[in-house]
Order: C-alpha cells, then structure tokens, then sequence
C-alpha cells in the first residue's frame, strides 16, 4: 500500500468521522470516551514492556492530563488510531512538541492490543501520521527515539523511511533495566510524497 491511500476517503457511501483514512486503520482525534481505552494500554505490561510507561498504575489525574495536552495543545497532534473493520481503539499516534519556527515535531506510537502486533497496524499508523505531518503541517523533519530492545517498533519505523541517526546510551529505564535508545528522524525530501520528482 502505497502512501497515496492514506488520506482517501471511503468508497462504501457511508460517512466517516475518521480524520484520516488508511486501509486497516482509520486516525481520528482523541475522545473523552478513549480514556478507558488509553488506562487499559497504559496499565498493560506486555504493551508497555519496553516503555518507561507503566511505572505506576493510571490515574484519573493522569488521564485528564493527557486528555487536555492532546485537545488544547497548540504544539501536539494526537489520534487515536481504530481497527477499520470493527471501529475499535487499538492504539495512539501523534506528533508532540511541535517547533513551528524550525518546522520539526517528535513522533510518537502506541499500539495498545497485543493481539494484533506484528500485523502491520505499527508500521500503517506511522506512515499515516508522517505524511500528515510532511504534507498537512508543512513539517520538514520529524524525529524519535526508541528503546534499543524494541526490535518490532525498530522495523517499523524503518519501513516508514525513518533512518538511525546514533544512540543515546542507557537512556530508557523499562522493567529495571536501563538500554540504549536509538534516535531516529525523517526529512521532508525522504518522504514518497514530498520527494522532487
């Protein structure tokens, strides 16, 4: 599936409230009804295992929290990302501290059901939200990092055009241990669609 599918619209006539619209996924804006949805990921140790989410179990405060940077933030871009053949949450996608000046955001991923990991639902949400970012926000580079030991989140983003950039070591305390993280970023002339013909 190639990146001009992203954005299409649904060819069934029925109306979306979809924000964006992939061939497994659909993005749209986070709700107040996600919240228990959001708990229940952050509160999953398999989901969270090499993350530094999940030190402490979610509270409601935690959760207004989030729920107010991803809905009044001037510099974050949150979705929530749904199974398009149930309509199901399984997962978060967004673009987070925004710089406007130097046109750069860092992004950021969370599929939230293990029952569906490794079937691509990583590697389609991250395509969605970079060309959302290269192509809606005039982005010119988006960045990440992840923990070294995460070798599935490592393919994905490779697949999506993100190259290594170098380590920060010792820079992710998950399930007491400390592992590197490799930083990551994607320019805007590296991205399918914004690449001069």
């Amino acid at each position: 599936m190639g990146p001009e599918h992203y954005a299409e619209g649904r060819d069934d006539g029925a109306p979306s409230a979809s924000f964006l619209e992939g061939k497994h996924l659909n993005l749209r804006g986070l709700r107040r009804e996600d919240l228990e949805y959001v708990r229940s990921w952050w509160d999953n140790a398999e989901v969270t295992a090499y993350m530094e989410a999940g030190a402490c179990p979610t509270t409601d405060a935690m959760l207004e929290e989030f729920y107010s940077a991803a809905n009044q933030s001037r510099n974050s871009v949150v979705f929530v990302a749904e199974d398009r053949s149930t309509g199901r949450p399984v997962g978060l996608s967004g673009l987070y501290e925004i710089f406007w000046p130097g046109r750069r955001a860092e992004f950021r991923v969370l599929i939230g059901e293990p029952g569906i990991f490794d079937k691509g639902y990583g590697t389609e949400a991250t395509l969605m939200t970079v060309e959302y970012g290269f192509m809606r926000l005039n982005l010119e580079v988006i960045h990440l990092g992840v923990n070294v030991a995460n070798a599935r989140a490592v393919r994905a983003y490779e697949k999506a055009g993100f190259v290594r950039e170098g380590v920060r070591r010792k820079f992710v305390f998950a399930r007491g241990v400390y592992n590197d993280a490799v930083m990551m970023s994607i320019l805007r002339e590296e991205h399918p669609t914004t690449k001069a013909p």
